[in-house]
């Protein structure tokens, strides 16, 4: 998988609606920009048919345990951006899948049958001859 860029984000952006990279780079920019505000803010940022972005408080945990030193530390309350996809991403990301594991998926759903067991020899094909030397 590749990362994508705020550039190529405004690159893919400006091929797809016909404008300047320049004037695309400035929009993300100042979507991005507002999105940010935004959430700083504290509001939830709703995208329909992509997913929702908010900003979740976590509590405080006064006994929790350093685990390199077993010493007991307190972790104060903090802010945490949450992301939920939404039904048309979910959807989509269970749709597609890559190349190689869709051959994968295939040989897991159709197993193949157990070989069948080797016949087993008999003692006497097996075992060292009489004179105790395998060359003849």
């Amino acid at each position: 998988m590749a990362t994508i860029t705020k550039k190529d984000l405004a690159r893919s952006v400006a091929d797809a609606i016909g404008c300047k990279n320049n004037l695309t780079l400035q929009m993300v920019d100042s979507l991005f920009e507002a999105m940010r505000e935004t959430l700083i803010e504290g509001n939830r940022i709703e995208i329909r048919g992509f997913g929702v972005l908010e900003v979740k408080n976590t509590k405080p945990k006064p006994a929790a345990r350093n685990p390199r030193t077993g010493e007991v530390v307190y972790v104060p309350a903090r802010r945490k951006t949450h992301f939920k996809p939404g039904k048309q991403l979910k959807e989509a990301l269970h749709n597609i899948r890559p190349e190689n594991s869709a051959a994968d998926a295939a040989a897991v759903s159709s197993p193949t049958p157990a070989p069948t067991p080797a016949p087993e020899a008999t003692p006497s094909a097996t075992s060292q001859p009489q004179g105790g030397s395998w060359s003849q």
